[in-house]
């Protein structure tokens, strides 16, 4: 991720008292500032620390837009930092001559409809014309009014599934793709030549077009045409939305593929940016799912699905044998990935040269299943808008009708190219399509599971992620990267090193801070900074003959990256 240069730490004092001085500061972050302020003055310890948190950089900007927390300060999510960001993005517009239009939308997050709001009329206000959703839609839906109404660019209001005290903004090229280094970089510039605090200026007569019913409908006719016309009427299922986005496009789905029977968790149903029930609204983490499956239980349900508040990844449960299984990411992908090959062969509709396409840190087991079906797979650096990015490839080779399916270990899958992100409502399609087809089998997802284990060899990923929060943690953060760089171990947890791959310099893919180790047999590892959270992310890929063998693997490593972070932890304070 790009990101804007950080400052000495003596100077964030005098970048905040440059805000308190601004007469255009927002009231509430003002009084916010001055609070915070007066134990600064008091030489309060925590005080000092959140205020330099605050004003130590920039909020980061990169291929993922922006995302940190709601507040004051330059890095926090805030009107003033929707302000600069939205005026960079119309002036690289404008400087690269890109059009005219901008497409806007916004999740159920605290805030998300005021910046969408806000950032729509600073559109208008420029001269452009934008185009914003009447109602909070998901992420994929934004991609998809991007390209639907040609525009230059896409903005999404969104955190996807961080916790409540997140937002985020998104930046989308004409494609509907999330831009890349590069275009993120021009952005960037645009940026940080924009001041704080703007003298105003005559607005000119821009336009704000109200996204309602058409474009709805049109994605929706686009999810639907890469339905397997399987019958779902006797599938049974819970579904939570997790009081975000998804709410009113998935129940369309379900009613449109006609679902037998939904129960939507209550207490998740309606759009709450405070996540009462969840505080950490991620599909990928069963407590986000706990509410579902005690409802579930009640009803039998043969399914769980929850979607993150801008609904574009999906968490399944699946029950089986009396009980609710929870599989991972990478299993579900390769469920559908199976699935959709199988199908596609046996309707004769499967393309020819057919593509599927992974991230670096997503199971290379579907690279098996592939072969077996004469299909390819590539694989992509971390991030869906790779994937998106590569669809966009065959476009311009006239080959996009070779794109059969692409997913990430991080329960995002996307099946057709109407849209360049990773669709939840795509996916809740699919899956339920895919679930209600073995249950007609008399199976469920999990026998599949474990017929593709025992037929490809059994498989497993984890994925570990340690905190590591503000100016020290970034510091910490890129010096442990450095080290696996310069100066790795030969052994990991007892397991010989064999191979140590850097994605810094570049090469076949664009250059990336990631680092993957390779052990023996298929096994080992990759480590990266998170793009757009305060973490460290390790990527466990356990490989073996038995379920008991990778197990223990998965375990022996855990223990000792735990380990090997709490010492490095010591190590920088």
């Amino acid at each position: 991720m790009t990101q804007s240069n950080g400052m000495e730490a003596s100077l964030w004092r005098d970048v905040y008292q440059q805000w308190l001085a601004q007469p255009d500061l927002d009231p509430e972050i003002w009084d916010e500032l001055v609070l915070l302020w007066d134990s600064i003055e008091g030489e309060d310890a925590k005080a000092i620390e959140e205020g330099e948190d605050r004003f130590y950089r920039e909020l980061a900007f990169g291929t993922g837009g922006l995302r940190g927390k709601l507040g004051a300060g330059t890095n926090r999510m805030n009107r003033h930092t929707i302000e600069k960001t939205t005026r960079g993005v119309i002036s690289y517009i404008k400087k690269y001559a890109l059009g005219q239009k901008v497409a806007i939308g916004y999740d159920s997050r605290i805030m998300s409809r005021e910046f969408g709001e806000l950032s729509a009329r600073l559109v208008k206000e420029s001269g452009l014309t934008a185009y914003i959703y009447d109602t909070l839609m998901p992420a994929p839906a934004l991609s998809f009014a991007t390209r639907y109404h040609e525009c230059a660019m896409g903005i999404m209001i969104t955190a996807s599934h961080n916790p409540s005290e997140y937002n985020g903004y998104k930046v989308y090229n004409s494609r509907g793709c999330q831009v890349t280094e590069r275009e993120a970089s021009l952005i960037l510039e645009e940026i940080q030549n924009q001041p704080w605090f703007p003298s105003k200026q005559k607005a000119k007569s821009g336009v704000i077009h109200r996204m309602g019913k058409e474009t709805k409908e049109a994605y929706y006719q686009q999810v639907l045409l890469q339905r397997m016309d399987i019958s779902c009427e006797d599938l049974n299922l819970v579904y939570s939305p997790l009081n975000g986005a998804g709410l009113e496009p998935v129940q369309e789905i379900f009613r449109r593929i006609q679902v037998g029977e939904v129960w939507v968790v209550p207490e998740q149903e309606a759009p709450d940016g405070n996540f009462p029930t969840c505080p950490y609204p991620n599909p990928e983490k069963k407590e986000a799912l706990a509410l579902s499956l005690q409802l579930a239980q009640k009803h039998q349900a043969d399914m769980v699905m929850a979607t993150d508040p801008d609904c574009d990844r999906v968490g399944i449960g699946v029950r089986h044998q009396g009980e609710y299984y929870l599989p991972t990411g990478n299993e579900v992908g390769l469920l559908l990935a199976d699935f959709l090959c199988q199908q596609r062969m046996s309707k004769g509709t499967l393309p020819n040269n057919p593509l599927m396409v992974r991230t670096i840190v997503t199971t290379p087991m579907v690279d098996r299943i592939g072969k077996n079906y004469g299909v390819r797979v590539e694989a992509t650096l971390t991030g869906f808008k790779y994937i998106g990015e590569k669809i966009g490839t065959l476009e311009d080779l006239g080959r996009i009708e070779e794109y059969l399916f692409g997913f990430e270990e991080s329960y995002g899958y996307l099946a057709g190219t109407y849209v360049r992100d990773k669709d939840g409502v795509n996916a809740v399609m699919l899956i339920c399509e895919m679930a209600a087809w073995y249950k007609k089998q008399g199976k469920t997802l999990i026998h599949r599971l474990e017929e593709l284990y025992q037929e490809y060899g059994y498989t497993k990923n984890r994925l570990l992620d340690f905190q590591f929060p503000g100016a020290k943690g970034m510091e910490t953060m890129g010096r442990l990267m450095a080290e696996w760089r310069k100066q790795p171990p030969q052994e990991v947890a007892g397991y010989k090193v064999h191979q140590v791959v850097d994605y810094l310099p570049g090469g076949d893919l664009p250059p990336s801070d990631v680092v993957e180790v390779k052990l023996q047999g298929e096994t080992g590892f990759t480590i990266r900074p998170s793009g757009t959270e305060p973490k460290l992310k390790i990527y466990l890929f356990g490989n073996g003959n038995t379920r008991e063998e990778v197990e223990k693997w998965l375990e022996n490593m855990a223990d000792y990256f735990t380990q090997w972070v709490k010492e490095k932890g010591k190590e920088s304070v």
